[in-house]
């Protein structure tokens, strides 16, 4: 059993992956603050079987690796692996010539996201929305066309709040389990100052994503096959003009593939 952990700006997400079945068993997520990160770890593994291997995508900073291999050789005794972005790794080629730059959980939503559907012999695109939203796309030959990088909902609200005045602003999607007092943002017109930012931001992640879709669709007729993951996406998904397969977990599922490989 792999313990496979993606560590992102806003959030680390983890897993256990049984390589020889395929499956996937516990998983868990926790907020990315380093001065709580070893209790974190304890928290969450304490209770783990020592795994065969710690698997990691890390786009959050040289500090958090740190942090997790002492916890890691302190607990079980054994050495991370940080996973590295490739020019080619499951029949897709990076579109960028600098390919370690583009960052490693975005290369894993991609191949990720290709293998789920080559079979079909379709382009796809898939989208991650977190801390930014990422969208990139991939031809049916597998040939990764390059990407987008805008700011995600937070720091769009952000962006407003340290350059306006007088503006305050929720500052994340919040659940639908919410308390009813606290508003979800809409596409509609709003009635207040925090509404219209809220809803605007949210309108223009959505406006990106469908302007993005509808020209691989142009490009190549209605042969796009579309994926979307990441911590906001299960609420943009609903206002998507086209058809979105929602997968939460796809960076952790391109590490399962990847550390498959790199055994």
């Amino acid at each position: 059993m792999n313990l496979l952990i993606d560590i992102g700006n806003s959030r680390i997400k983890w897993c256990l992956y049984n390589g020889v079945e395929n499956e996937f068993d516990l998983d868990g997520a926790m907020l990315n603050d380093k001065s709580e990160l070893p209790a974190l770890f304890s928290e969450h593994w304490s209770h783990v079987d020592i795994p065969d291997r710690v698997v990691v995508s890390n786009v959050s900073g040289q500090q958090q690796a740190e942090l997790l291999d002492a916890w890691v050789e302190q607990a079980w005794q054994i050495k991370t692996e940080y996973i590295k972005t490739e020019a080619f790794s499951f029949g897709v080629s990076n579109a960028y010539s600098d390919y370690p730059s583009l960052g490693v959980d975005r290369w894993m939503v991609i191949i990720a996201a290709w293998q789920r559907f080559r079979e079909q012999e379709k382009a796809v695109c898939v989208v991650d929305c977190g801390t930014a939203t990422t969208i990139d796309g991939i031809s049916a030959a597998g040939q990764h066309l390059g990407g987008f990088i805008v700011p995600g909902y937070t720091i769009m609200q952000e962006m407003l709040l340290n350059n306006t005045s007088d503006i305050e602003l929720a500052r994340k999607i919040l659940p639908k389990e919410s308390s009813p007092a606290k508003k979800l943002p809409s596409i509609k017109f709003s009635s207040s100052t925090e509404e219209g930012v809220n809803n605007g931001c949210y309108l223009a992640m959505i406006s990106i994503i469908d302007r993005v879709v509808t020209s691989m669709q142009e490009d190549y007729g209605e042969q796009v096959n579309c994926i979307i993951t990441g911590g906001n996406a299960e609420l943009v998904v609903e206002q998507l003009a086209g058809r979105f397969e929602y997968e939460p977990g796809l960076v952790l599922h391109g590490l399962a593939m990847v550390s498959g490989k790199a055994q």
